[in-house]
């Protein structure tokens, strides 16, 4: 197993002792310290070497998603796991966006730490089942937002492009299939995707097939 020296930071102390009796029980993984906001966290990092924080969102004077935005910033080379008591997805998207090599929600904590910091020491991003969960449920979510659409707002032009969409051909191979521009297949994938509220190829080829267009 990978050595690692970790610093614990939640302004729960009966959280960190939590954490801390998980991972006493790999001799490889080192506490080095703990911190119980953001500002403590930072002024730690300057005095401790560390290879993994672990880290509250929610917490007073600085909170964590400012904390891993100064990490990143500082300390690149320390990797960051976030805890949260909330699933939300707003949360996980800023702190994937900051940089976090993992996020966990806190109802999972007891059962996939160990897992989470073995997965982030290997070079990998790691996201806890019910985060997962959550993203998967959104994902789908917007999928049926999408099959809500009637095909009737579409025009003939479109169902074409999104039936050549569907059967995996490029932008270059409608264009030339249909003998206009690439910049004009580009303006009609951008109209789809507006129309049915699409953020994916995904979600449009699964409109496709549902509403019979291949």
């Amino acid at each position: 197993m990978i050595e690692c020296k970790i610093i614990l930071v939640d302004d729960h102390s009966l959280l960190r002792e939590g954490l801390k009796a998980v991972i006493e029980e790999y001799p490889e993984w080192k506490i080095v310290g703990e911190a119980s906001n953001g500002v403590d966290l930072l002024a730690m990092l300057k005095k401790v070497s560390c290879d993994l924080v672990v880290l509250d969102i929610a917490m007073p004077e600085m909170d964590g998603l400012t904390a891993l935005k100064e990490i990143t910033s500082r300390f690149p080379h320390v990797k960051v796991l976030m805890l949260s008591m909330l699933n939300d997805f707003t949360h996980f998207e800023k702190a994937k966006n900051l940089g976090a090599a993992g996020f966990m929600s806190k109802e999972d904590a007891g059962d996939e730490l160990c897992r989470a910091i073995q997965k982030i020491l290997s070079g990998k991003i790691y996201v806890s089942p019910s985060v997962s969960n959550l993203l998967a449920e959104r994902q789908l979510n917007n999928m049926d937002s999408v099959n809500l659409q009637s095909i009737e707002v579409l025009t003939k032009r479109e169902k074409q492009i999104l039936a050549m969409i569907a059967r995996g051909m490029t932008n270059k191979e409608v264009a030339n299939d249909l003998e206009i521009s690439i910049h004009t297949v580009e303006n009609h994938r951008a109209n789809l995707s507006e129309k049915l509220g699409s953020k994916n190829v995904a979600s449009l080829v699964q409109f496709a097939i549902q509403k019979g267009l291949i």
